[in-house]
């Protein structure tokens, strides 16, 4: 059997993980899952995991392309998540934009162009024909405390405290807990 608990997701989304809210509701999940593993029969297990990591953006860390002229000139769409951003641009655009997201984020993200992030194993070993032109042009993974997001496009992830998306070992690490009855 399979059960999703969707509370403690977004609570850190919206409190944040350093947030009283977010570890009471970690300890309600904790009690929840206690419970589960004293009603188990002996030749049953309760694995317990998440599916993502996650990191608290202050507002003054994220970039909002609003803002930022600079970082919205020559796109013309971007895709993912504040910390994991695919850049698709104008016709002839990229480098210009790959100069302006690295001048303006180089230190707090990985910046590169799609062949590179494809050729490193970003989307994992091999990429199909029909699934590259969903990664943008430049390919944008934050490596420190910061989110790229558009106020005007996606208000709600422009407020939202924490984020995930990116390969940081807080994003990526989850815990798995094995309980057997």
């Amino acid at each position: 059997m399979y059960a999703y608990h969707p509370d403690l997701d977004r609570t850190g989304h919206v409190r944040g993980v350093a947030s009283d809210a977010w570890r009471l509701e970690l300890a309600h999940v904790d009690r929840l899952a206690a419970q589960l593993a004293e009603g188990l029969p002996g030749d049953a297990a309760l694995v317990v995991t998440g599916d993502h990591g996650m990191v608290d953006l202050r507002p003054e860390q994220r970039i909002d392309l609003a803002d930022r002229p600079e970082l919205a000139a020559g796109v013309r769409l971007l895709a993912g998540e504040a910390r994991a951003r695919h850049v698709h641009t104008q016709r002839g655009a990229a480098a210009d934009v790959l100069d302006a997201w690295r001048a303006l984020l180089g230190q707090d993200m990985w910046v590169v162009p799609r062949e590179e992030a494809v050729a490193a194993g970003w989307f994992g070993p091999s990429v199909t024909d029909q699934v590259r032109p969903r990664i943008g042009d430049v390919v944008a993974a934050a490596s420190g405390p910061v989110g790229v997001v558009q106020r005007e496009v996606d208000p709600t992830q422009a407020l939202l405290t924490g984020h995930h998306g990116s390969m940081t070992p807080a994003e990526q690490l989850v815990p798995l807990l094995l309980l057997r009855g």
